[in-house]
């Protein structure tokens, strides 16, 4: 790893080194470089000759002194062209310093007496220069875009990718997987985060399975507690209406009668309870089968032990229905009933499409139009239950139990009271098979 990351320093250096390199090998275009030697030894021959020069000169006879590489001309210091190798060359150093000329003094005895010009082919030169830096810049230029396309697929491969896998590991945590491991890769700059991150997949996951493994043994136990007190409830109530039956002292038939009523009221909570339980268990088993419409009579009239229900009869037809079940909802229904409303029970029934329509309407006053979508929720219950014993399960469980068995439950408010509406599916040929 740290020697990916010394390469990549590496690269980036020579980035940064490339375009100063240009501008160095760009400075002024050089002018072509000449034969020293010759130019010395040029020098040296005019200061010998520079007489003979001057006198060749008076007598109008220009010449050159000697044969070398490069195009020249002599000039006394007074500006006079004493000797050239053109005709097309400068007559003055102001023109020669703008052709770019090379300017040398000709010294003779210690002293200045001329200037040697040597001519410069600087179109030539600048062209040659101009495709030579040309060249420079578009090979940098290549250098460079294969420099930082390996950077950006680097950057790709060891930065942006292992992020978009721990976004997508992270996704997949909150949503609760937690069996699909984080690839890790110990090369790119975040194979310990990767690692540790995995690592934390590992610990929730054993966590949750610990949680999970807890709380269904809490729900277990609960379970089993419900069902074991469900038989000392059922025994306390069937002595105390042996009692009330046999006895004729009015008081003690009323506390008989209390006690009974009393435990009515914790079979139906134990009831609850281990209903709920068992759903959290994946146990709350429906059998839905074909039944008669008459079937609901009777459950609602052993259901109404205070005799409260007043309504029509329900119309013959073929319903799909769990019959324990629906014993469990009604008996629900009506309870809730006399335990929160204490009125008479308004039960209406008719048939609509491919449906049976139950509703059991109290005049208890209903409940409040912010409590009434919540009645169905589990351990939900509205203001007015506030002092009344329960655990908000009942028609919690009933809704759930009528979704089971092909219907549905709704809630509403209506007639002064409270009404919960039920709704059985008819039985067809396939249901009857």
């Amino acid at each position: 790893m740290k020697g990916r990351f010394a390469f990549l320093c590496i690269l980036m250096l020579i980035v940064l080194i490339l375009p100063v390199a240009i501008l160095r090998f760009n400075e002024d275009y050089k002018i072509a470089y000449l034969d020293a030697s010759e130019v010395n030894a040029l020098l040296h021959d005019c200061a010998d000759r520079w007489d003979d020069i001057n006198s060749d000169a008076l007598e109008g006879n220009s010449r050159t002194i000697s044969t070398c590489g490069f195009e020249y001309e002599v000039m006394d210091n007074e500006g006079n062209v004493l000797i050239y190798t053109q005709n097309d060359m400068p007559k003055d150093l102001g023109r020669a310093t703008t052709l770019r000329y090379t300017i040398r003094d000709i010294v003779k005895d210690g002293e200045v007496v001329g200037k040697l010009l040597i001519a410069n082919d600087y179109e030539h030169i600048k062209s040659d220069a101009y495709v030579s830096y040309r060249m420079r810049y578009l090979i940098c230029a290549l250098v460079e875009a294969v420099i930082i396309t390996v950077f950006l697929i680097w950057v790709y491969f060891f930065i942006v990718r292992p992020f978009d896998r721990m976004k997508d590991f992270a996704a997949d945590v909150a949503s609760g997987d937690l069996d699909a491991p984080l690839t890790m890769d110990r090369g790119n700059l975040f194979g310990a985060f990767t690692e540790s991150f995995d690592i934390m997949r590992v610990e929730l996951a054993d966590a949750k399975q610990k949680e999970y493994e807890a709380q269904r043994s809490k729900v277990e136990l609960v379970a089993q507690l419900s069902h074991d007190i469900k038989t000392p409830v059922a025994s306390i109530k069937a002595m105390g209406e042996l009692l009330g039956a046999v006895n004729t002292d009015p008081k003690q038939k009323t506390k008989l009668d209390s006690i009974v009523g009393k435990a009515d009221q914790i079979d139906v909570l134990v009831s609850d309870l281990f209903a709920t339980t068992l759903k959290d268990l994946d146990q709350l088993e429906v059998d839905p089968t074909v039944q008669e419409s008459k079937i609901i009579e009777k459950i609602i009239r052993e259901a109404d032990h205070n005799d409260y229900v007043i309504g029509n009869e329900i119309p013959e037809c073929l319903i799909v229905c769990d019959a324990v079940r629906l014993t469990q909802v009604i008996n629900n229904i009506i309870n809730n009933s006399y335990k929160y409303a204490d009125t008479s029970i308004y039960v209406d029934s008719r048939t609509e499409r491919d449906s049976l329509v139950l509703s059991l309407t109290d005049r208890g006053g209903g409940v409040s139009e912010e409590d009434l979508p919540m009645v169905t929720k589990k351990f939900r219950r509205g203001a007015n239950a506030k002092e009344k014993q329960g655990a908000g399960l009942g028609l919690a469980i009933a809704s759930e139990l009528m979704e089971k068995m092909g219907g549905s439950l709704e809630c509403s408010n209506a007639d002064g009271g409270f009404r919960v509406t039920l709704m059985f599916k008819l039985a067809d040929s396939s249901d009857a098979e």
